[in-house]
């Protein structure tokens, strides 16, 4: 994937990797005998995923989000972060921007601004705002 974006013309400055969550395999293992099947994935197989995630960045020399140690830091309990063991809840989607938000910002904040902010626009003529002298 890291490859493809770089043949895409996109730097490596402006890739963030991010591992996979844990897995809540009590929550997931439910979810799977309700599909009819048993429990089909392990938090350890994930963490190994997370792992080579991790060593990717570090060969590539781009950015990583790991969370799948963040959300099992101290032992805390992780499982309001999923909807089902497996995909993020809402919970944990703001987790996931709270940690990842930091980093777009880092790269983002030295870029121009190419349109005016929000409260520069006119209201009653936001061409004005926006083309300059609104002939165009």
């Amino acid at each position: 994937m890291v490859g493809y974006l770089q043949e895409a013309g996109v730097p490596r400055s402006r890739v963030v990797l991010i591992t996979p969550p844990p897995l809540c395999e009590a929550a997931w293992e439910q979810e799977c005998l309700l599909q009819g099947c048993k429990l089909n994935r392990l938090n350890s197989v994930v963490g190994e995923y997370a792992g080579a995630c991790l060593q990717v960045a570090q060969d590539c020399g781009i950015d990583v989000l790991d969370l799948w140690t963040l959300m099992q830091k101290d032992s805390q309990d992780f499982s309001s972060y999923l909807s089902d063991g497996l995909h993020l809840s809402p919970k944990g989607n703001e987790f996931l921007f709270s940690h990842l938000w930091p980093l777009i910002e880092k790269k983002v904040s030295s870029l121009p601004l190419l349109l005016p902010y929000w409260r520069d626009v006119a209201e009653a003529k936001p061409e004005l705002s926006l083309l300059g002298d609104g002939d165009r």
